[in-house]
């Protein structure tokens, strides 16, 4: 979970007033990247009603596999969602 150390106002007044983001996995691919940082606009008015975010996220291409799998990891889940178990 992204700023875990931090309150919910803590994270809102950053978001608000610094711009701040979660940092994006190297693995993700740059079609998806797009969509999240069009999603993160520091303009709500620029930001994509969800009907566009919807379309955006089926155009694209899943053909050819791949998806968010880190690259020194032959398999794995979603390096975005990795979750970790047990103390």
């Amino acid at each position: 979970m992204p700023y875990a150390d931090l309150s919910f106002a803590e994270v809102s007044s950053a978001v608000v007033h610094q711009n701040l983001r979660p940092n994006i996995p190297k693995c993700c691919p740059s079609s998806f990247e797009n969509i999240l940082k069009k999603c993160w606009d520091a303009k709500p008015d620029k930001r994509p009603e969800m009907e566009e975010v919807v379309k955006l996220l089926e155009a694209i291409d899943t053909s050819k596999g791949g998806g968010m799998v880190p690259e020194d990891e032959a398999t794995g889940c979603f390096c975005i969602c990795r979750r970790r178990r047990g103390p």
